[in-house]
């Protein structure tokens, strides 16, 4: 378990060093991609929507170079591991405000809104910190033969860690599917046929999540340490590049002009007052989840950038 308390480079075959080196080059590559495109995408830079988009981003590059530095003996095993735990923090909890940022879009109650929120902080307190703790001090501490109690502690908790991470990445990214579906129908009568390419998306999306996710934790269960380490930043920058073009997608679609009658206000129902109290949504984004027409008064977002 070399890679789980310090460096590998003695340990693993050239032909795995390149391979790890090469899927970290291209985590690196798409995380520049999408950093030209929200910079291209966004107008109003600011908002949980874009401030956690960019610190999802953030996080690849951040866990990619220091994990690569860590494994090479390049830089302290130690120090890396706080950088890393905070590349690992970004990225993942950032990725998921990142998705629930926009699901007032789709879901018109705001106690369940609220219950999301906090499932994702709880996430981060509760898991995330506790298993970066010992992912430290298993750096710090190693035993005569590299490994401690505290390594095998760490190899089940971080187990856990991704399986209850994947599972909750799972839950945001099929809200939207499952609202979408039950309220298409409706907003098909002002916003015609793109709703129906707009559900195709949003399955996609769902399946994407779902498939890297399940190919995520069968690396993890295999215990190919350093495989799921490189393996962690690409999956994540495949899932933000998915996310950001299909939530893009969904955005534009609600600030966009309908073509048909207006919606009655009784079809869907969301007291307005509370989207204005709600300090982690946009105000300047409408709510099909509030109402099925579109706000005339908002904003129109530039055309979304494929990446």
């Amino acid at each position: 378990m070399a890679g789980e308390t310090g460096p590998i480079a003695d340990t693993v075959s050239l032909s795995i060093s390149m391979v790890i080196a090469g899927l970290f080059a291209i985590s690196v590559y798409n995380s520049l991609e999408i950093y030209i495109s929200i910079y291209r995408t966004f107008r109003r830079r600011q908002g949980l929507y874009f401030w956690s988009a960019i610190c999802a981003n953030t996080g690849i590059p951040i866990l990619s170079v220091s994990s690569l530095l860590r494994f090479f003996a390049l830089a302290p095993a130690g120090p890396m591991s706080i950088v890393i735990d905070i590349g690992w923090w970004m990225m993942v909890t950032g990725q998921s405000l990142m998705v629930y940022s926009r699901l007032h879009l789709v879901i018109g109650d705001p106690r369940k809104l609220r219950w999301l929120l906090c499932m994702v902080i709880g996430m981060f307190l509760f898991v995330q910190v506790p298993v970066g703790i010992l992912f430290i001090a298993n750096n710090y501490y190693r035993g005569p033969n590299m490994e401690t109690p505290i390594t095998t502690v760490f190899d089940g908790t971080e187990k856990t860690q991704l399986v209850v991470l994947s599972l909750q990445e799972v839950i945001l990214s099929g809200l939207y599917v499952y609202e979408w579906a039950n309220m298409r129908k409706q907003i098909e009568i002002t916003k015609g046929r793109k709703v129906q390419t707009m559900f195709h998306e949003l399955v996609t999306l769902f399946v994407v999540v779902v498939a890297l996710d399940i190919s995520l934790i069968i690396i993890q269960f295999a215990n190919l340490f350093e495989i799921q380490v490189t393996y962690k930043p690409l999956v994540y920058s495949i899932k933000l590049k998915v996310e950001t073009f299909v939530l893009n997608n969904l955005v534009e679609l609600v600030s966009s002009g309908g073509n048909g009658p207006e919606l009655p206000r009784g079809l869907m129902t969301m007291d307005r007052a509370v989207h204005d109290d709600d300090p982690w949504r946009s105000r300047r984004t409408p709510s099909l989840g509030a109402r099925g027409g579109n706000d005339s008064e908002l904003p129109v977002p530039k055309k979304t950038v494929s990446i």
